[in-house]
């Protein structure tokens, strides 16, 4: 099958440029997707199809994506500015990146630490987002917990043993790659073999300094307090094999953010777009379709 093909572009912001990957029909409304980390890029939205199969490619047949790298991640740079790399600005990126598509609103595909920077810019831009697709996130740091007990319960002891020595040591770009290969069992319903592992993280680019300036902010988040304004249409996606962030955590979003429902993909880890991608396609593409009609308190 032959899956649109992902197109590489720079956005200019304020005094700095950040990279975008688009694919789909390019004069469609654009879809912004919010990639995880905080540190990694959004090239694991588009893996190796022969490795991987299409990823986000096969929403991008009816749906424009535009995922673009967070400031100083990936071929994203750095403002001159005091604390450039601030929770906050990287917020402000997201009106930014909208307001240079040229769109009044615009629909969000979040991943992981993604989900946070949507639900903080729905908050503060609460008209912007036409729509939320929260992917493999939690309201609170609480997931922490869990990920270590799978830490100790899934993974070998001498990879336990490693993790231990890394996380001793300053994070750098080659220790947080590291951190990342050896925790992907638990990202997954199918561990992948090595060489789907090598495809997968190759081409993405870790930067420690981001992750260590934003580490501190996310230390104690708690965003359930503030989840009853948000006003947009959610959809709150998980894979029910995911260690990292598990299900449990996410499910707390029930009750609190008002206008999210909830999907569950049963042979997913924290990648469901990876290893479901036809499925994670129809669910989202239809959201973003219909969803809008969603009125508070239950999404259409």
């Amino acid at each position: 099958m032959t899956w649109p093909e992902v197109r590489i572009r720079e956005i200019p912001l304020d005094g700095f440029s950040v990279l975008a990957r688009e694919a789909g029909p390019a004069d469609a409304p654009p879809v912004l997707c919010l990639h995880g980390g905080p540190g990694m890029d959004g090239s694991y939205f588009f893996p190796d199809t022969e490795a991987w199969g299409p990823g986000l490619r096969a929403l991008a047949r009816e749906h424009r994506l535009v995922a673009y790298d967070q400031r100083g991640c990936g071929g994203s740079g750095v403002p001159d500015q005091d604390q450039p790399l601030a929770l906050s600005r990287h917020v402000d990126d997201v009106d930014a990146v909208r307001r240079a598509l040229g769109v009044p609103r615009v629909a969000l595909v979040a991943h992981s630490f993604g989900t946070v920077l949507a639900l903080l810019y729905a908050l503060r831009f609460a008209d912007a987002p036409s729509h939320l697709v929260l992917v493999g996130g939690a309201p609170t740091r609480a997931f922490q917990a869990g990920f270590r007990e799978a830490v100790t319960e899934d993974l070998p002891a001498e990879v336990q043993e490693r993790l231990r020595e890394l996380v001793a040591t300053d994070l750098t770009d080659e220790t947080f790659r590291e951190r990342f290969r050896l925790t992907l069992p638990l990202y997954f319903h199918r561990p992948p073999d090595a060489a789907r592992a090598d495809a997968l993280i190759e081409p993405i680019h870790f930067d420690a300094r981001v992750n260590r300036a934003l580490a501190a902010g996310l230390q104690d988040y708690d965003l359930t307090p503030a989840l009853p304004h948000v006003r947009a249409p959610a959809r709150v996606i998980y894979g029910e094999s995911d260690r990292v962030v598990q299900p449990r955590y996410q499910r707390e979003f029930g009750g609190k953010l008002l206008t999210a429902r909830f999907v569950a993909f049963q042979e997913s880890g924290h990648f469901p777009f990876l290893e479901e991608p036809e499925p994670f396609a129809r669910v989202v593409g239809y959201f973003l379709d219909h969803g809008a009609r969603a009125a508070r308190g239950g999404a259409a």
